[in-house]
């Protein structure tokens, strides 16, 4: 502002100020009431106006387009959380969609309002109990932390389907899920990737551990299958995919000699020459010979 433009609003206000000062005292206090009045209505006005457009999920409902949306949010574990807490978009950005609205009716809205990770992460890895927290989750470790892969994209293949789509590790994970890597083990054909790649285990590899395999395998009845070594001992200090590789193939990759690499001579000799497996007198899941 500019000494001219300043000089000029100084007159004014001197005008008003001299006129305000001849007005009877009644008419006086009725003018600085209305004004008080004004501006507080004003206010309360606007505030209610941003109040709704800003955080009342019912202002989203009411464009015809957004019902699906709505419907899938309002039976969702997210219901009682508004949509400005997870959507972030500018008012200016806000105003342009209620112009295009009003203006044009279109038949269906366009992508808008990105729920970033960092949203998810202010309640789930809060710490706070009421929320589900997964910041020390072996799937979260290695997707959210370690390869910044987006929380919507797995948690949000549809608007407001939340939980993760049956194939949605496929999107991925292709190969391993549906493509040349898929199990092998006829058993295992239908299992989920998440049976054994335990997502939500805490703080734990997303790799399966010798204790996932057991899991199921230290209750089977039947040798191979089942597990017979002394605590801390032999193989039990090993991961099962030492051995077992089931995208890979359905029998175990076995080679004995990549770790036992010095056989007793007094023992061994005969068997080496002949190249007898070793499997014939030693059950891989056994601490005794046969």
């Amino acid at each position: 502002m500019d000494e001219t433009t300043r000089g000029g609003v100084r007159r004014v206000l001197h005008t008003l100020m001299l006129w305000a000062a001849k007005l009877p005292t009644v008419w006086l206090v009725v003018l600085i009431g209305g004004v008080v009045t004004g501006v507080a209505v004003a206010a309360y006005g606007g505030f209610t106006v941003y109040d709704y457009t800003m955080n009342n999920p019912a202002f989203c409902r009411s464009c015809h387009t957004m019902e699906a949306a709505w419907t899938r949010w309002a039976s969702s574990e997210h219901k009682k959380v508004d949509c400005h807490s997870c959507h972030e978009q500018s008012v200016a950005e806000s105003a342009r969609q209620v112009i295009t609205f009003v203006v044009r009716r279109p038949e269906r809205v366009g992508k808008h309002a990105e729920v970033p990770t960092d949203r998810c992460a202010s309640c789930h890895t809060s710490g706070d109990p009421s929320w589900k927290q997964v910041a020390a989750t072996a799937g979260h470790g290695v997707h959210a932390e370690g390869k910044k892969i987006e929380c919507v994209t797995c948690h949000s293949t549809a608007i407001h389907r939340l939980k993760p789509a049956e194939q949605v590790c496929a999107n991925c994970h292709e190969a391993q899920a549906v493509g040349a890597r898929a199990i092998k083990i006829r058993e295992m054909a239908d299992f989920h990737c998440v049976d054994c790649h335990q997502f939500l285990r805490p703080n734990s590899p997303l790799r399966p551990t010798a204790q996932t395999c057991l899991g199921c395998h230290a209750a089977l009845p039947t040798p191979p299958r089942t597990v017979g070594w002394p605590e801390g001992r032999a193989h039990t200090t090993l991961a099962c995919s030492t051995c077992h590789k089931p995208h890979d193939r359905a029998k175990p990759i076995v080679n004995c000699t990549s770790c036992h690499t010095a056989p007793k001579p007094e023992i061994h000799a005969p068997v080496m020459q002949n190249q007898t497996p070793c499997t014939t007198c030693h059950q891989p899941h056994y601490w005794k010979m046969q």
